[in-house]
């Protein structure tokens, strides 16, 4: 279905009983490896499933061809994220843009994806916003609903509007929510926050100032699932400085589970069978991105003074 107001796009999945148990991966980056990893781990657990990936695919890690190849491969379904916009954005506008001008991460994706660019491009242009579906739990929980619907986003929701009532930039760049008080209607705003820009402003935390309205937007901002209360289960990315994150109704059945886990970062990357309430993960080979110098850390740090 596609949303004319908001130019969303959300595909509809069969439920549970017609169709593979999910396993949805968290923002791969560019991590091929660790991708190929969590897969064949996975399969240890449920050995048939489908694939769904929560978004920003390439940028920012060192192998976004894997990456690509590996969606291939394994027929995944992926969703729009706020760095597959951007890369899609940034390759409409080869043209018209410099490419001096462009984040030094962003030249080493364009090079890395040189020979596949025409093909990457193709699978960016077809990216949903979201996809739903019902899931039927295989579990024997007491007070779980037997079925409950599931949605599959890049970073979040207005739970105030659903799914269909919110914006393009909520459900691609949501972590933080506010109130906007500046009107008469209840309605939440995005609080812009990158995850590189958290941590370099705790990094120099004790160094910076602030204005007193920047102030009061930090303290007025909080998480959009603070107010989801179900009763759909939404799967998100995106919000790598909270990690892995589990959200419960009383009766202990999860309605929200965070699964970006930073793995260009050097953390983890980590999926869900929803089905089955599981979170997989597997641990970075290394960082491959430089937070401080927004660059991909091509190959491994080498300290000069070690022995040669």
């Amino acid at each position: 279905m596609q949303d004319s107001s908001n130019n969303l796009v959300i595909k509809s999945l069969a439920p549970s009983t017609e169709r593979l148990p999910l396993f949805i991966v968290g923002d791969v980056h560019g991590c091929a490896r660790e991708l190929a990893e969590l897969i064949e781990t996975a399969k240890k657990h449920i050995s048939k499933f489908q694939l769904i990936l929560v978004g920003d695919l390439f940028t920012k890690g060192p192998d976004p061809v894997g990456v690509f190849e590996l969606i291939q491969e394994h027929s995944a379904m992926c969703i729009k994220g706020n760095h597959d916009w951007a890369l899609w954005s940034t390759i409409q506008q080869a043209q018209k843009r410099s490419f001096h001008t462009l984040a030094e991460h962003t030249k080493q994706t364009l090079h890395l994806i040189r020979y596949h660019k025409r093909a990457i491009f193709d699978l960016l242009c077809s990216l949903p916003h979201a996809y739903t579906t019902t899931v039927v739990s295989q579990l024997k929980r007491s007070h779980w609903e037997k079925e409950y619907p599931l949605i599959i986003v890049h970073a979040g929701i207005d739970s105030t509007k659903g799914l269909l009532g919110t914006t393009e930039r909520m459900l691609l760049t949501a972590r933080y929510v506010r109130w906007d008080s500046k009107t008469n209607e209840k309605k939440l705003l995005v609080v812009p926050s990158g995850y590189r820009s958290e941590v370099l402003n705790s990094m120099n935390q004790n160094n910076m100032s602030h204005e007193n309205n920047e102030n009061n937007v930090l303290r007025e901002r909080f998480r959009w699932h603070e107010l989801h209360n179900g009763p759909a289960l939404i799967v998100f990315g995106h919000d790598a400085k909270q990690g892995l994150f589990r959200k419960t109704l009383p009766s202990g059945r999860p309605i929200c589970v965070g699964i970006d886990t930073g793995c260009t970062y050097g953390n983890s990357l980590t999926g869900y069978f929803p089905e089955v309430d599981l979170a997989i993960q597997v641990r970075s080979q290394r960082k491959y991105f430089d937070i401080k110098k927004n660059i991909i850390l091509l190959k491994p740090h080498q300290n000069k003074h070690a022995a040669v």
